[in-house]
């Protein structure tokens, strides 16, 4: 999965045997590399990312790894650095005029973890593609939220109040559906910018690196995941 057009069309040019499927977003069944896949570009935001999520389960679907750019939050991380979820929290849930912690959503635990096999898996797989490459991989937690953030105060905010290593719009609701399908999954995310004031420069910019990363990392677990 991937929220892009520019997160996807590289992987979606490599599919063999191409299924087009209904759904809520653009969803696709084919083979990558011998192995049968769902692809989907479930479009930008939390919202899209849960109904893109419940389509894919639909279409067969066992797991989920999505790949994507978002903005660096933890210090010493760079563009280019990437980071897999071990820990998902919405930023902009606040029921804190009841009691609870902010990032809590009622009714649901305080963050979501991913499956740790598939973690463990799509950690090595990352690894092997980019650290070779000069790139930090690291493990950290994601914040995820309905904002594009561009404002160094907020980067200083979500990393004091969430330990957060990076901000995106997409992770977290990912993890509250899986949890709630019963899917194992994955979230990987190539730093495109630091969320602050030059992100809305720095991100478009970056996207077609990333693009050509999040393919490679695609056909890699294509190979390792197969069944």
């Amino acid at each position: 999965m991937g929220a892009m057009e520019d997160e996807v069309r590289l992987i979606r040019a490599d599919l063999d045997e191409v299924e087009e499927l209904d759904g809520s977003c653009e969803l696709l069944r084919g083979r990558l590399d011998g192995t049968a896949v769902v692809l989907a570009q479930c479009g930008i935001g939390k919202v899209n990312t849960a109904l893109a999520a419940s389509a894919m389960v639909q279409a067969g679907a066992t797991s989920i790894v999505f790949t994507g750019v978002a903005g660096a939050v933890a210090a010493g991380l760079k563009i280019g650095d990437v980071v897999v979820g071990n820990r998902f929290i919405q930023h902009d849930a606040d029921d804190t005029a009841f009691g609870h912690p902010i990032g809590v959503v009622p009714g649901e635990p305080p963050f979501w973890e991913p499956d740790p096999d598939l973690f463990a898996t799509v950690f090595d797989a990352v690894r092997t593609l980019d650290e070779p490459r000069g790139h930090r991989v690291v493990a950290g937690t994601i914040v995820s939220g309905d904002q594009f953030i561009a404002q160094a105060e907020k980067v200083a905010w979500l990393r004091a109040t969430f330990e957060a290593s990076a901000v995106e719009m997409e992770g977290a609701a990912l993890a509250q559906a899986a949890h709630h399908l019963g899917v194992p999954f994955a979230v990987v995310r190539i730093l495109s910018d630091s969320g602050d004031g030059d992100a809305a420069v720095d991100f478009p910019a970056f996207l077609n690196d990333a693009a050509h990363r999040g393919r490679d990392l695609a056909h890699v677990l294509a190979r390792v995941l197969r069944v």
